[in-house]
């Protein structure tokens, strides 16, 4: 019972399966293997994407400093090895923490000095169940000093074919399609048209990242390269991402962020609505979709601006989009992502 797929998929003709037309095997098989696909390889997006001036990312103390974190949703509980991306320049090492729950990994990343080199490194879990994590930035010098231009960090596509064990995107359970149970010889159960509901449904669950920033602490602070500390007001128009949201017309939306915070409690408004980050660190914070999308002509869809609301309370009111202090809140992390 193969749980395999092509790649790309080859896709069922609409018109085979619409009421009143005969139920054959091809059309059939076609739907599961396209279901594999898509939980194997479909929707396999960047979970962290940022990038520095030079220079504001850099490190020449030659003990390991923590510099960076992002939080970050898992494609699924079966999508277990994170490939991250750096481009850096100067000897050194970079090593990353990859944290899923109870379970976490650390790999450590030796640059070679020189002009600026892409560094690869695979961060594998054997298992774990959370639907979130983060991932960990330490840097360390040899000589000189390191500088971290961009980062990057997807989890690894699955090839063909998928594991005979069954997983989960963001808690909903996916069962990989056999696709030997779905050919001529075999009976066209009602087990397979529920089983293809269920996964349809799982899949829609699968997270897009649309803002991925974390602020840089102990950097070196030299010259006019300064590392951004904190999130200022004067941030907010930059990090916004203007997203489509799948079936937001139709359907309720749930979008989380994750705001890692400095000197809690602190109140900030997201696309409508204020919230409280209690907790010194990461606060996790579901957010429901309650504004109207902007209409853009050239696309014919809803657009949101998804980020933080330049608000007169976000801007002026409160005290976090200063300069860092040792009592006022800040926000060193900010990360959004939804359906």
């Amino acid at each position: 019972m193969s749980n395999s797929f092509t790649s790309p998929p080859t896709f069922t003709d609409p018109q085979a399966v619409v009421a009143g037309q005969p139920i054959s095997s091809g059309p059939v098989s076609r739907i599961g293997e396209t279901i594999n696909y898509a939980f194997g390889q479909g929707g396999i997006t960047n979970v962290i994407s940022q990038a520095w001036r030079e220079g504001t990312c850099s490190q020449s103390l030659t003990t390991y400093q923590s510099m960076c974190e992002w939080y970050l949703p898992a494609a699924s509980t079966l999508h277990q090895d994170l490939e991250v991306y750096i481009i850096a320049h100067g000897t050194g090492s970079i090593r990353l923490t990859l944290a899923m729950g109870g379970t976490s990994t650390q790999e450590e990343v030796a640059l070679s000095g020189g002009s600026a080199h892409l560094y690869i490194s695979t961060l594998s879990l054997a298992s774990f169940s959370a639907t979130f994590g983060t991932l960990t930035m330490e840097v360390k010098a040899t000589s000189g000093q390191v500088k971290v231009d961009s980062i990057m960090a997807r989890w690894a596509p699955l090839s063909s074919p998928l594991p005979t064990s069954t997983g989960a995107v963001s808690g909903l359970t996916f069962r990989p399609m056999g696709i030997d149970r779905l050919d001529t010889e075999q009976p066209l159960s009602a087990r397979v048209g529920h089983r293809m509901l269920q996964n349809i449904e799982a899949l829609r669950g699968r997270y897009r990242t649309w803002i991925s920033w974390s602020a840089v602490s102990n950097a070196d602070r030299g010259g006019e390269d300064r590392p951004v500390e904190w999130l200022g007001g004067g941030d907010l128009q930059r990090l916004i991402a203007p997203t489509h949201i799948h079936w937001a017309e139709t359907l309720p939306q749930t979008i989380y962020c994750a705001i890692r915070a400095v000197n809690a409690p602190v109140e900030v408004d997201i696309m409508g609505q204020r919230y409280v980050l209690s907790l010194n660190g990461w606060n996790l914070i579901t957010v429901s979709l309650d504004i109207e999308p902007e209409r853009i002509n050239a696309f014919k869809l809803p657009i949101f601006r998804v980020g933080l609301d330049a608000t007169e309370h976000n801007l002026i009111d409160t005290g976090w989009n200063g300069g860092l202090s040792l009592t006022r809140p800040d926000i060193t992390a900010l990360c959004m992502w939804g359906p």
